[in-house]
């Protein structure tokens, strides 16, 4: 072949790459709007009064039934990068809303689909966002004028309400039971005419029972029992509580040493060292007038030794052990105490005070739970029951939407018809 008919074929080439070119970002939008709907089309069933609960199961063997959107979504294993989106998509929706986030997926995978038809009809991306955004406005308009004010008085008809979330749910039955706790708890912790926060509202789960036997607490429950060791105290009346964020434990160097001992007589002076720097510290707490302890949990030592808890038992000091550190604030803002981060500052001014703190039996474990709290903070705790642990996690979830349903009431009092009304409002209009 000449030098000539070379140069004649090379442009023939770089055109066919530049046609390759220009039709991969159509091809890639393809592939993404068909990931999307796969997505969709998984939990489409799960949707509405006739929809299906699904069952997942792990690598490991552990199941889930649930037809909760942001449930089923989170144990799915997805890697498309589109798919991942409607999945983050769901996660907002459960987080700003707490329901619907099954709807809001299958929304987006039809507006995908009637996307991708108006795609093979040439119009462009841009022009069809537009759109989109424009109807959305137009659709808030026309919700708007739907839409009834509630009366955060009436608990009646915020009973109905919670109860509408519930009944598409596994323990729907329960519905009259949750229900009245979900809007009593959201209700006890509003802080202002549009402000509540659900953090103020601590759920504790424990196997055993029925969801009938769900309750809220108006006080405050610590999953963690009491130490029993060396005699410990189950039960405390006109209790004094302080919550420690210091170690009641032979103190240790921040880098690792070995000490040397060459007879006995060393060894029973490090000991009896231990011992009295032990006693003193439980010596000025018992001296602050604290006889309920909670101690934070520590990871560099051992928060409370065995010895610690026999001093704090001879003196009748109730002790429950390694609190989570993000439990201290919840803690502190309902038993109206701040944490003692170290002995210096353990003094009576800092102590909560309630009428009393027991060790309760729930099922084939313990809690502790404080009742009685003075100047208690707006804080609210439930304790969630069930027979097994499938029945467990699903009374959680459906709590968590029916006090999500309440709380966006108290930030926006308005109420739209159900059933579909407002999907068919929209496009008539």
């Amino acid at each position: 072949m000449s030098k000539a008919a070379a140069k004649s074929t090379a442009p023939a080439k770089q055109s066919k790459a530049d046609y390759e070119g220009r039709s991969k970002p159509s091809q890639i939008r393809e592939s993404n709007i068909v990931a999307a709907k796969s997505v969709a089309s998984a939990i489409r069933t799960s949707l509405g009064p006739r929809g299906m609960d699904k069952m997942i199961q792990e690598g490991k063997g552990e199941v889930t039934i649930t037809n909760d959107g942001a449930t089923i979504l989170k144990q799915m294993k997805v890697i498309h990068p589109a798919a991942k989106m409607l999945v983050e998509l769901s996660k907002a929706q459960d987080i700003e809303a707490g329901d619907g986030t099954t709807s809001v997926v299958v929304l987006a995978g039809s507006m995908l689909e009637a996307s991708q038809k108006l795609l093979s009809k040439g119009i462009h991306p841009t022009i069809i966002s537009e759109s989109f955004q424009r109807a959305a406005a137009r659709a808030c308009n026309i919700l708007d004028t739907l839409a009834t004010p509630v009366d955060m008085t009436d608990r009646q008809m915020l009973m109905k309400i919670a109860s509408t979330s519930l009944n598409s749910k596994v323990v729907s039955q329960y519905s009259s039971v949750l229900a009245p706790i979900a809007v009593n708890a959201v209700l006890s912790v509003c802080g202002g005419p549009d402000s509540v926060s659900l953090n103020d509202i601590r759920v504790v789960k424990k196997l055993g029972g029925t969801v009938e036997d769900t309750e809220m607490i108006p006080g405050l429950l610590l999953d963690h029992k009491t130490c029993s060791s060396s005699g410990g105290v189950h039960r405390m009346e006109k209790a004094r509580i302080g919550l420690i964020q210091f170690c009641i434990s032979p103190p240790k160097t921040d880098m690792e040493n070995t000490v040397v001992l060459n007879d006995y007589t060393q060894m029973d002076r490090v000991l009896k060292e231990e011992r009295m720097y032990i006693l003193n510290i439980v010596k000025e707490i018992k001296k602050a007038g604290c006889n309920v302890l909670f101690i934070q949990k520590s990871i560099l030592r051992d928060a409370v030794n065995d010895l610690a808890l026999h001093f704090l038992a001879k003196m009748k000091i109730l002790v429950v052990k390694d609190i989570e550190r993000d439990e201290v604030e919840f803690i502190c803002k309902t038993l109206n105490c701040r944490p003692i981060a170290s002995l210096d500052h353990f003094n009576p001014d800092m102590l909560g005070t309630a009428e009393l703190v027991e060790e309760v039996q729930t099922g084939s474990s313990k809690i502790t739970k404080v009742t009685g709290i003075q100047n208690q903070g707006k804080t609210m705790s439930i304790l969630v029951r069930g027979s097994n642990k499938l029945v467990l996690d699903e009374a959680e979830r459906s709590l968590h939407d029916a006090l999500c349903v309440i709380r966006c009431l108290v930030k926006k009092k308005q109420l739209i018809p159900g059933g579909g009304a407002p999907r068919s409002s929209c496009p008539s209009s």
